[in-house]
């Protein structure tokens, strides 16, 4: 992806103009310092007005649905409504922590959901504009400038994210991935079985068909979600047939748990996606753990309570959304100050972005399940 353009501010009451440059480390910079110029932090300013900016753009987007008579579009209400939220919280990190070029990231990805969902371009330029707008009529210059420009920018490089969207990886999972699909988007918890039984009686260990089969058909019902090749209805049956599937594969082996070995797993505030640190348990209990799971969701101080008096020697965080980086600092601070010797790993699509921030406050990250294993157990990761 291109780099990220810099904006500038000159003075306090001057529009923003845009500047080409290549170097984000740059645009990191100059937004700093037109931060450090201003009256008043512009990241501070958004997080106060968040509430009222939502509700402005909520009301925006239906107003222009039903102003313009936009059928196709209005089709896609309810996908926006969710978006409007979503993003408002991704922008409160983004602004938060400097992270110019992840916006540009996460965009891309916002993208590709709206291209195919019929006119995503449209959709994608209604919520920018709506944001821009509610900005610049809640908060004044120049920290709104301040905290437009960005969006602004997404929104000339429109193009080049639907084109990105359009062209982006569609090939296929391996067929044994494709069949165990097929068998989870119609709920077929007995097919879905007998595929992962023959994989057994043919010696594959049942820590590998996570890895090899479970994990990579969760990523293509997610690609096909995105992709909107899957009905809401036909993802949720793909989700809760996992989730029996990983519950059948730990009860069917017997493993004994390593003394000392108990380990907390759960989501970080906010995070409904509970696939992921599901198969992470499973995999930790096929792997000698005791495994407890805390689900989705829960508050942060939940969370340090439980590490409190479960004691784990590591707890796993799963981040799905960028936009849940404040909360996961947190639980990673409140666990270590409750427990200082306890080994904090965090994972998932979210903690890309969010690594050097997560690892100031002790966290370490990985995206890998048997290097979380190992992190967790003190062992030296081995070169590949």
């Amino acid at each position: 992806m291109p780099g990220w353009k810099t904006w500038l501010v000159s003075n306090d009451n001057a529009r923003t103009e845009p500047c080409h440059s290549s170097s984000t480390e740059y645009s990191r910079r100059v937004l700093s310092d037109a931060k450090n110029q201003s009256a008043a932090d512009p990241a501070t300013v958004f997080e106060e007005n968040l509430g009222q900016l939502m509700a402005l753009v909520q009301r925006r987007l239906t107003l222009e649905l039903q102003f313009h008579q936009r059928h196709d579009l209005e089709r896609l209400e309810s996908d926006l409504t969710e978006l409007v939220t979503e993003f408002g919280q991704l922008l409160r990190v983004i602004y938060r922590y400097d992270l110019g070029e992840a916006l540009a990231h996460e965009a891309a990805w916002f993208a590709s959901v709206l291209a195919a969902r019929g006119p995503g371009v449209d959709a994608w330029r209604l919520l920018l504009d709506s944001w821009v707008m509610a900005i610049q009529g809640v908060i004044k210059p120049p920290e709104c400038n301040q905290l437009a420009a960005p969006l602004q920018e997404l929104r000339q490089r429109t193009d080049e994210f639907f084109v990105g969207a359009q062209t982006g990886d569609d090939t296929p999972a391996a067929r044994p991935v494709q069949e165990l699909v097929d068998r989870l988007v119609v709920g077929d918890r007995n097919g879905a079985q007998q595929l992962l039984r023959v994989q057994r009686t043919a010696g594959v260990p049942a820590t590998d068909l996570i890895l090899r089969l479970i994990l990579p058909a969760m990523a293509e019902v997610g690609r096909r979600w995105e992709r909107n090749q899957l009905a809401v209805f036909e993802e949720h049956l793909a989700s809760e047939t996992i989730l029996r599937l990983l519950a059948g594969l730990t009860a069917d082996e017997t493993v004994p748990v390593r003394a000392g070995r108990t380990a907390m797993v759960s989501c970080v505030p906010g995070d409904q996606h509970q696939i992921l640190p599901a198969a992470l348990t499973a995999y930790l209990e096929l792997r000698g753990w005791d495994a407890r799971s805390l689900g989705r969701s829960l508050p942060s101080d939940q969370i340090a309570r439980a590490a409190a008096e479960i004691k784990p020697v590591a707890v796993f965080l799963s981040m799905t959304m960028l936009a849940r980086l404040p909360e996961a600092l947190a639980v990673v601070e409140q666990v270590r100050s409750k427990l200082p010797g306890c080994v904090v790993i965090a994972g998932g699509r979210g903690t890309v972005w969010g690594r050097r921030l997560l690892e100031t406050v002790g966290a370490r990250v990985t995206q890998d399940f048997c290097e979380a294993h190992r992190l967790a157990s003190g062992e030296e990761l081995k070169d590949a």
